[in-house]
């Protein structure tokens, strides 16, 4: 699955630039935010907490030539946290996440450079890059996830935007002492709400 979802992002990223216009203008900027996680196990015998952890980063934005529509791709350091309920494990896990993102901006009564709403949904693939290493269980070097959300654009420069991810593939399995034991998969499930400066 980590191959599968490696090819995904590339192929993805491939399309991306194909597809990119050459009048079109790329715009920077500086990514901040909060992520609160939650780990949603395929079994009812482990439980999860929400925790609150946090992401930032540079994000690329451009506006395609059809009204409104737009792709926003960024690369982020995030940092997630979560804790079982009975308090036997917890989780500290950094990632470098690429959120791919397809963006509709909607022009309010000619307000568009004041203030502007907008949603968005994309891919999201994280890389992780290190962890508190927990006895019970392994974490996956890679996954995906996906994002649907919601914003608004200030003064052409300022997004204030939330969002939510669904993780497709499994963040993390529990380790078999035995093979008695049933295995136990966790898939990341979050909300972020960042802010990003666009130059």
């Amino acid at each position: 699955m980590d191959k599968i979802a490696h090819r995904y992002t590339l192929a993805t990223l491939l399309v991306m630039l194909l597809a990119f216009p050459a009048q079109a203008r790329l715009r920077m900027g500086l990514t901040g935010g909060v992520a609160v996680n939650e780990l949603h196990f395929d079994r009812t015998i482990v439980d999860a907490n929400h925790r609150a952890g946090f992401t930032g980063g540079i994000t690329a934005d451009l506006p395609l030539p059809v009204m409104g529509l737009g792709i926003e791709a960024s690369l982020l350091y995030t940092h997630r946290n979560n804790a079982l309920s009975d308090g036997s494990e917890t989780f500290e896990r950094d990632y470098l996440e690429v959120p791919l993102h397809a963006r509709l901006q909607f022009n309010i009564l000619g307000l568009k450079k004041l203030i502007a709403p907008y949603v968005f949904t994309g891919p999201n693939f994280a890389f992780l890059f290190h962890d508190n290493e927990p006895t019970n269980y392994d974490n996956s070097k890679t996954y995906a996830s996906w994002d649907v959300g919601a914003g608004v654009e200030l003064i052409s420069h300022l997004r204030v935007a939330a969002s939510y991810g669904i993780g497709f593939t499994k963040a993390m399995k529990s380790v078999q002492l035995d093979y008695q034991q049933p295995e136990v998969q966790g898939k990341d499930r979050y909300w972020t709400i960042t802010a990003t400066w666009l130059f």
